[in-house]
């Protein structure tokens, strides 16, 4: 691995190096230490959130970052054609990773980048939840618009694609082993790219509809769930995965199932007293509904009580913003 650098951009790092190197004999970064540093600038400058949340990684002779939670160990590659392995049953491809650099140390400690050699540039991101946001740094019109993620999924999973875009692996069962969120990308003014995601086989394309006029570089997105999936059952019996970071309380249906790699760990009966109607969090718990005007469904972890609680009672509380885990 290459060692990590200071921010600053790859022009001012290359002229200091080089200046280092007439001056100390140190050799000046190459090429592919230059690429690392920009990418990772590029994605500061247009989806900074980016880089809040992330996990505390470690490295050894075969990860270039590695970070283990409840649900298995994440391993970055340091030969992106080993490609990701997200906990003990699914491991993502990256695109181009027969011809793509080796990972390459950015400014960043634990933030690796594989240069595709074709105008893009491969950024995994590990995050404190055990979620996956593989970014692609897109330089200019001459680069590809089409990034294929290979999934290798255990005998009898699948990949599929809801009527909503969401793409899963899920179990032979049908349980959630990943959920991968709603495709996006940015321009460099942040600006939102017109993208989509496209399943053949175990294959999860993302397409980016860029053009010569647009604004580079252009950053994009598909990011999968960390150690928890969460699935909405219906009155009727149907269900949907819940994409990464959505709002709980976005589940109108009769239960809430809780999964970690597949295995069904939590489910919560959800009751609707005229619908949910907002989305809040306690501080000392995860508040999944609002039954009409006056009841609202609390739950206290980590010792699993569930009550309903008056809705007078949230002001004082401090209760704001939604929920988004339990």
């Amino acid at each position: 691995m290459k060692r990590s650098r200071v921010l600053m951009s790859a022009a001012n790092l290359a002229g200091v190096c080089i200046v280092g190197a007439s001056l100390t004999g140190v050799a000046a970064p190459d090429a592919e230490e230059l690429n690392a540093v920009d990418a990772v600038a590029a994605i500061q400058g247009v989806v900074p959130e980016s880089f809040s949340g992330l996990a505390t990684v470690s490295r050894d002779s075969d990860a270039a970052a590695a970070a283990t939670f409840e649900g298995g160990r994440v391993d970055v590659p340091v030969d992106p054609a080993h490609g990701l392995s997200l906990g003990d049953s699914v491991q993502i491809g990256l695109p181009f990773a027969q011809q793509a650099s080796d990972a390459t140390g950015s400014q960043l400690p634990g933030v690796v980048a594989y240069d595709n050699k074709n105008g893009s540039t491969t950024v995994p991101l590990i995050k404190a939840d055990g979620a996956v946001q593989i970014n692609t740094v897109i330089d200019n019109a001459s680069a590809p618009n089409r990034y294929d993620y290979p999934i290798d999924v255990p005998d009898g999973a699948s990949l599929t694609q809801d009527v909503n875009g969401t793409v899963a692996v899920v179990a032979a069962d049908g349980a959630p082993l990943r959920v991968f969120g709603e495709a996006w990308a940015k321009d460099a003014r942040g600006q939102a790219v017109p993208t989509h995601y496209e399943v053949r086989g175990n294959t999860l394309t993302q397409a980016v509809d860029f053009t010569e006029h647009t604004a580079f570089p252009v950053v994009a997105d598909p990011t999968t769930t960390g150690v928890y999936s969460y699935n909405c059952v219906n009155a009727n019996g149907s269900s949907y995965f819940m994409r990464p970071n959505e709002n709980l309380t976005n589940c109108k249906g009769s239960y809430l199932q809780k999964y970690i790699n597949g295995r069904m760990v939590q489910s919560l009966s959800l009751v609707y007293r005229g619908g949910a109607t907002a989305k809040v969090t306690w501080k000392s718990g995860c508040i999944l509904a609002l039954g009409g005007a006056a009841v609202a469904l609390v739950w206290f972890p980590p010792a699993g009580v569930t009550a309903w609680v008056v809705t007078s009672a949230f002001a004082a509380a401090g209760i704001s913003q939604s929920c988004k885990g339990f």
